[in-house]
């Protein structure tokens, strides 16, 4: 015990001095974001988790009921021991950022942002307690109320708008820092610009990031399995799994691009940022990603048929060649160089086969809008035939190779969710809120300072 209280005690002596007046200034700022950023995308993958299977479950759970499939109930039943697992860890990671890294680092924005989105922040605050506790109910009440199961799935149900409803309050802070309006006027506050969109593309991320990732969990499990009965529900979940992740996967592009136009529409400079400076690459990175994700399904769909000698598994493969072939044409770059301004600068805004550095088949229009029509289509291909060679499968037989896959797509997908966040908080820079706030210039809240323009 001493030696544990030797290395805290001075850390707690530290929180109990005055918070700095000034935000880290010159090598400190890169350490702040460095440790704040990390925390965040490790409270993300795991909150995400959390936040997917707390819509998910549920639905299982009635899929199960309406079909009467044990092994539907059994998996809503898993999802929600994860969700009372591992609840304490994220949220030990969102108080840790919030009492100790904004304030400490950040604190004159953290107090800005909390007197702007008071009401969202007291929302969300209340979800999440909400959340909670239906989450524990949900989980503890399933064999209690089996008698009973319309209550239990209606408990279900709510536990699902509650996880909605948590993440939707996030979501009005963050797009306000990236598209702000008045701050005065409550509707304008929660409906910005980038509110609507961003809500819809993290729901449907999340729902497909728990499908990866508790396939990639079924196939660990499957190794592992002994029993028959345990194999086959391990192989037939972990086929779920995967299925589920692309249907959702699959809104994606739509859902992408319709929140890369707002913010061009209402953040030109974080949206050039993305497209032609220095995030340019990142994106590049993101959407070659997408076509990962896709290939490495299509490919799992292939042998999971092939496996059992099902129908359909020619066709697969040749859809993952044709996915491979779209993932060469989305991953090209339009700028030879590190971003456009580079280009520009040096005098070589023209194509490569004339001596510049534009490379025609990566602009956005078209050929970027095609790729992600082409991803779109085949992906829905691949979806549909695998679910008629289903029939031919017999559940419990897979490979070690099927299994590897799913490992594979959730590692791509952790690998996307850091990549969006990261692309998201960078494109505002050196903005905190975008065009009111910066990193080094943060309001003095120990003084009077107007209110944030419209």
């Amino acid at each position: 015990m001493n030696p544990l209280l030797a290395i805290i005690g001075p850390a707690l002596h530290l929180l109990q001095g005055q918070l700095p007046a000034s935000a880290p200034q010159g090598s400190n700022i890169v350490a702040a974001q460095a440790a704040i950023g990390s925390l965040f995308s490790l409270h993300i993958l795991i909150a995400g988790l959390v936040s997917g299977a707390g819509e998910l479950g549920p639905a299982i759970e009635f899929l199960g009921y309406v079909r009467q499939r044990r092994r539907y109930d059994r998996l809503a039943h898993g999802l929600g021991r994860f969700i009372t697992l591992y609840f304490s860890v994220s949220s030990t990671i969102a108080i840790l950022l919030i009492t100790v890294l904004l304030v400490g680092f950040w604190g004159h924005f953290w107090t800005t942002i909390v007197t702007i989105g008071w009401w969202p922040l007291l929302i969300e605050a209340w979800t999440f307690v909400l959340q909670v506790s239906l989450a524990y109910i949900w989980y503890y009440s399933w064999d209690a109320l089996r008698a009973y199961k319309g209550l239990h799935m209606a408990i279900g149900g709510l536990l699902a708008i509650a996880s909605f409803l948590q993440v939707y309050m996030i979501d009005v802070i963050a797009s306000y820092m990236l598209t702000p309006t008045n701050p005065q006027n409550p509707i304008r506050l929660v409906l910005n610009p980038t509110s609507y969109p961003l809500t819809v593309h993290r729901t449907v991320g999340n729902l497909a990031y728990i499908g990866f990732v508790f396939g990639a969990f079924c196939a660990i499990r499957y190794l592992r399995a002994r029993t028959p009965e345990d194999k086959a529900f391990y192989d037939w979940a972990g086929s779920f799994g995967v299925l589920w992740g692309i249907s959702m996967t699959l809104l994606q592009p739509v859902v992408g691009y319709s929140y890369a136009k707002e913010i061009q529409l209402h953040a030109y400079a974080s949206w050039y940022k993305m497209m032609f400076g220095t995030l340019s690459p990142v994106f590049l990175w993101q959407i070659t990603l997408l076509g990962l994700m896709l290939i490495t399904a299509t490919l799992y769909f292939g042998r999971r048929l092939r496996t059992d000698g099902a129908p359909g598994a020619g066709l697969l493969r040749a859809l993952s060649v044709a996915m491979v072939l779209t993932t060469l044409l989305a991953a090209q770059p339009y700028h030879l160089a590190f971003t456009y301004a580079d280009v520009s600068a040096a005098g070589l805004d023209r194509p490569f086969w004339e001596g510049g550095l534009i490379n025609p088949l990566g602009s956005m229009i078209p050929w970027k809008v095609l790729a992600l029509m082409f991803y779109t289509l085949i992906a829905i291909g691949a979806v549909v035939w695998y679910l008629r060679g289903l029939p031919g499968v017999i559940w419990g037989t897979a490979r070690r190779g099927e299994e590897r896959l799913l490992l594979l797509m959730a590692v791509l997908t952790m690998l996307m969710m850091v990549t969006m966040g990261f692309i998201r908080e960078n494109s505002r820079a050196p903005f905190l809120i975008s065009g009111e706030m910066t990193i080094q210039g943060q309001q003095n809240t120990q003084n009077s300072q107007p209110t944030p323009a419209p």
